[in-house]
């Protein structure tokens, strides 16, 4: 029996030693499970930052090509505006223009015909 007396402590310690190279095996696994869940959750935290970021510079790109496109389209119905009141001052102004020489016509035609009824007149004399 003192083969088993000396040998027992010397099992017990070669079952200490394994069970602490499991435990040690156990623990370095769950770090390294932890850190590879937390790379995991930084890779997609980082990614979802990456798609947040995106999708902010798109929706910044698309209200800002909005307000280009808004923009644009008063500026042009400006200049629109202008030309059409340019046009129509243009027009008037012919318009008038036209009018004030049909009147200019009529009275040279009135004083033609007032001269040709003085001339008719002197005549007889």
């Amino acid at each position: 029996m003192e083969f088993n007396d000396a040998a027992q402590p010397m099992i017990k310690l070669l079952f200490l030693l394994k069970a602490a190279l499991e435990v040690g095996r156990e623990r370095l696994e769950d770090c390294i499970d932890t850190f590879t869940s937390k790379a995991e959750e930084y890779k997609s935290t980082g990614s979802e930052k990456v798609n947040q970021s995106r999708d902010i510079v798109q929706e910044f790109a698309y209200e800002f090509t909005q307000q280009v496109w808004q923009r644009s389209e008063v500026l042009e119905a400006q200049v629109r505006e202008r030309i059409r009141r340019q046009v129509a001052d243009f027009s008037l102004g012919a318009l008038g223009d036209s009018t004030e020489i049909n009147e200019l016509r009529a009275e040279i035609a009135t004083l033609r015909a007032e001269i040709a009824e003085m001339k008719s007149m002197r005549t007889p004399v």
